[in-house]
């Protein structure tokens, strides 16, 4: 038992210790800016305010869009931010939050990468190598560092972990796994949706030879654990899809897909930059020497073992199990996989094609402790893990360092989005400044007083000298609905901005505006809830079973 502590002890440190160069510029005092990192902050913030208005789940941004307001997280990934919630409740300011959630990305994601081709491949040594890989791999660099994505950042702790508690699943077929997997998918959906559809066909097909090879009794939990996990997000994931048809997003993409299909020169050849990939100074679309070697080698390996009885069928299995998946992946990068973003449902959604390079990294990684089986091929993996850490450390530094202050992100009331693309498809005149009134008279004689409002409640006193209409101006969205002295009238948003107008009765009168869920979102929050529940159901009757003898 001892023994088994210091082992875990050590491959915690392990992975620390190979994490701490990569991550060490998000140590350092201020920020630094990236495409969407400064714009995560904006969004942790609001969260804050959305959370602190008990708007649970979040789902309308009340302040940001200029205080017009938008539906930003009824459709951008929320697990990050409620993660970051939780740090600023503990006294971590929004940017420190928002740094903390990048750097232990990176730890979590040696360490689960270590554990899960330790396991596949029943070889310490394999593991050691797959999280070098993983963790200098010129991809994470990107995205910790030239595109600044929170949610891919934390996917990667999330695909290995997967893998990972699958293999433990089949192994041992009990509640904890069972748990612990529902909620691992649960997470990654609401961490980042492009990352979990890329993700989810290569795990579905990891999983079925397992129910084929193994024993029939795995069929029922793992099941049991897709089921739950996908129920626990469907208060996220049912909403963004259903009401997609509200916002821009449904009419305009956010970018042209055919200027993102990675060049063959780019993916084999070495090249940095931290502008967009249209720029000359754009990222880097390449996979990595040392990784372009790892797949070479696997490739050469299978090959020369497959009519090799000596050769464990296992092992060769997933060896060809992965390589199969690495080939699909760098076809999807390339511009004759156009037809299949296109016409594939829910892959039709992705805009950019080198996403993939996540899920690709991920494999090859994962496919290197294959290769450490045997001592030379052992030794030719820590070399080229060596390799890839001379190689892509200097990657793991920003472009400059900037100390704005939380106040900066406080304060900060743009839209979040690249091509507003969240905006309701009413709004036919975007804000591009703050209004000076939230309420104001605009059909007839009155005054407005005591107004108050936050994310998901307006009030406010009129006092009409004749039958008027004001205007809140807060977009509309399905969800909120207006009371004049308690009584629901119907909101009008014909306008250009897509405001919110009120009739009003002659008289004085107490105005209320409230936001809502709507039955689908009722009922998508009651199917979660209600897998939440089957979740600690199971886990109690668990507990309450009598111990093995």
């Amino acid at each position: 038992m001892r023994s088994k502590v210091f082992s875990w002890i050590f491959f915690i440190t392990f992975s620390m210790a190979v994490s701490f160069p990569v991550i060490l510029p998000y140590l350092k005092a201020g920020y630094f800016p990236t495409h969407d990192g400064e714009w995560a902050v904006v969004r942790l913030t609001d969260m804050f305010r959305t959370l602190r208005d008990f708007q649970i789940p979040a789902r309308y941004s009340g302040n940001l869009n200029f205080g017009y307001g938008y539906p930003l997280f009824n459709f951008a990934y929320p697990f990050p931010y409620y993660v970051g919630v939780v740090l600023k409740i503990f006294g971590f300011g929004f940017v420190d939050s928002m740094k903390i959630l990048f750097a232990a990305s990176v730890p979590l994601s040696a360490f689960f990468m270590f554990l899960v081709s330790r396991n596949l491949w029943k070889n310490t040594w394999a593991g050691f190598v797959s999280a070098i890989l993983y963790v200098y791999l010129s991809y994470r660099m990107v995205d910790l560092y030239v595109r600044g994505s929170i949610g891919e950042s934390l996917s990667f702790a999330l695909f290995p972990l997967l893998f990972y508690l699958v293999i433990k699943l089949i192994e041992k077929p009990s509640y904890i796994w069972v748990s612990l997997t529902a909620i691992s998918i649960f997470i990654l959906i609401t961490t980042h949706n492009i990352m979990t559809i890329l993700f989810l066909p290569v795990f579905i097909a990891f999983i079925i030879p397992q129910i084929i090879f193994n024993k029939k009794k795995v069929i029922k939990p793992i099941i049991l654990s897709i089921v739950l996990g996908i129920g626990l997000s469907v208060f996220f994931w049912i909403p963004a899809l259903f009401e997609k048809q509200y916002i821009l997003l449904s009419k305009i993409p956010i970018a042209d897909r055919s200027l993102y299909f990675v060049k063959l020169e780019q993916f084999l050849f070495p090249k940095w930059g931290y502008g967009v990939p249209t720029d000359t100074n754009g990222f880097s679309y390449q996979l990595g020497l040392p990784h372009l070697t790892v797949l070479i080698a696997a490739v050469l390996v299978l090959f020369s073992t497959f009519y090799s009885s000596r050769e464990r069928s296992e092992s060769r299995s997933y060896g060809c199990f992965l390589l199969i998946s690495i080939v699909i992946y760098i076809f999807l990068l390339f511009r004759p996989s156009a037809f299949l973003w296109e016409h594939v449902p829910l892959l039709s959604e992705i805009n950019y094609p080198w996403t993939s390079l996540g899920i690709l990294g991920f494999l090859v990684s994962l496919l290197a402790g294959f290769l450490c089986r045997q001592n030379l091929g052992r030794y030719i993996m820590i070399f080229l893990g060596i390799i890839a850490v001379v190689l892509v450390l200097p990657y793991a530094k920003p472009e400059y360092y900037i100390d704005k202050g939380d106040n900066y992100y406080i304060t900060n009331d743009a839209t979040t989005t690249s091509s507003n693309e969240l905006t309701p498809l009413w709004v036919k005149k975007e804000p591009l400044a703050r209004f000076k009134e939230k309420v104001e008279m605009v059909g007839g004689v009155g005054t407005v007083e005591n107004v108050f409002y936050n994310s998901k409640k307006i009030t406010f006193d009129v006092l009409a000298r004749e039958n008027t209409k004001v205007r809140v101006n807060t977009i509309y969205y399905p969800g909120w609905k207006a009371y004049v002295d308690s009584k629901e009238v119907q909101i009008h948003y014909e306008n250009e901005h897509g405001v919110m107008d009120i009739p009003i009765p002659s008289g004085k009168h107490l105005v209320k505006a409230n936001f809502t869920e709507t039955p689908l979102r009722t009922a998508s929050n009651g199917i979660s809830l209600l897998s939440l529940f089957a979740l600690l159901f199971l886990g109690i009757k668990d507990l309450r079973k009598p111990p093995s003898v």
